[in-house]
């Protein structure tokens, strides 16, 4: 068990912070920007990501999401705030949460990246408007594109009245790990039939 009050979370030295400082500058990257803009297969245009995706990074969001350690979403919020500006996040009309399915919501009892986003832009900057209506298998689990495309079909679908909200507006959709993309895209694809202007994606690391 860590002493989450006095170690850091990845090398368990002693700390007053939950990430020490060697540990976040040891797997720290320069944004990716336009890192997918050259493929055909995404209904979106660029991937940005505050880390690349490595163990030390994998240990930490595991902690975060599963562990329950739910005070980390103040230190990713921050860095993404250093590294990018509150006005890259401003710069679009919604910021897209990919939803949870009820049930894994349920379980797990927050959102991981809705309390990064909410610590970073005005809450009616935030698209609540869309829901993942299947429970799919976890993706992680399938390892073929194919077999993880199929699992996503039909997955996310707008509530009432909240797609036409989103023609013609930039949207920036927010998760915290980008593997192979099928669920970004995946959900991307909605906005990209409702007419949205422009669609990119942030993440907290790219693998």
């Amino acid at each position: 068990m860590y002493l989450l009050d006095n170690r850091c979370i990845i090398c368990e030295k002693s700390s007053d912070k939950n990430i020490c400082q060697n540990c976040i500058d040891s797997f720290l990257s320069f944004p990716k920007e336009n890192y997918l803009k050259y493929s055909n297969n995404f209904y979106f245009n660029n991937i940005y990501s505050l880390f690349n995706f490595d163990k030390n990074l994998k240990k930490v969001i595991h902690f975060y999401k599963f562990n329950n350690y739910r005070e980390l979403s103040t230190l990713f919020a921050t860095l993404f705030i250093e590294r990018f500006g509150k006005e890259f996040f401003n710069s679009y009309d919604y910021i897209v949460i990919t939803p949870l399915h009820k049930n894994k919501l349920k379980k797990r009892g927050f959102n991981q990246t809705t309390l990064i986003i909410e610590k970073i832009v005005e809450k009616d900057k935030i698209f609540l408007g869309i829901e993942r209506v299947l429970k799919t298998k976890q993706q992680s689990l399938l390892f073929s594109r194919e077999d993880r495309v199929k699992n996503l079909d039909n997955s996310f679908l707008f509530k009432e009245s909240c797609q036409q909200k989103v023609e013609n507006k930039k949207i920036l959709i927010f998760d915290d790990i980008f593997t192979t993309g099928t669920t970004l895209n995946s959900l991307a694809k909605e906005f990209y039939f409702a007419k949205a202007k422009e669609i990119d994606v942030i993440t907290l690391g790219v693998a």
